[in-house]
């Protein structure tokens, strides 16, 4: 996982500076002011309003932030990693997607017959 910025406790990966790119100027100074550092973060976390959970399984969240945009990150204990930045539409398609797939199930596939197993 390439980090752009490390302190004790918090990390952001590189996949967020990548994001970042694809905002305009107003957009990349609303993320950029609670990804600074991990105090800043924590600042902008503590409205559980705007914290949703995206995994069952996993510590994985959402923070919403202006413009329709959501900072995904990791929390374990003390430990923050901030993973990436997209917009809400398409945290929304990833959520549907995986939702047909859980009601779906896996399907397993069918052993092939060997020819010459119904002799």
């Amino acid at each position: 996982m390439a980090v752009t910025k490390k302190s004790p406790g918090y990390q952001v990966d590189g996949r967020v500076s990548i994001g970042l790119d694809a905002l305009d100027e107003k957009e990349k100074q609303a993320v950029g002011g609670i990804i600074t550092d991990r105090a800043h973060f924590l600042a902008s976390t503590a409205d559980s309003r705007k914290v949703q959970k995206l995994s069952r399984d996993r510590p994985l969240y959402a923070l919403k932030v202006p413009s329709g945009l959501r900072i995904i990150f990791s929390r374990v204990g003390e430990e923050i990693v901030v993973m990436d930045l997209m917009r809400q539409a398409t945290l929304d398609d990833f959520g549907r997607k995986a939702s047909r797939t859980r009601a779906g199930g896996r399907r397993k596939a069918r052993p092939a017959s060997h020819p010459n197993s119904s002799k």
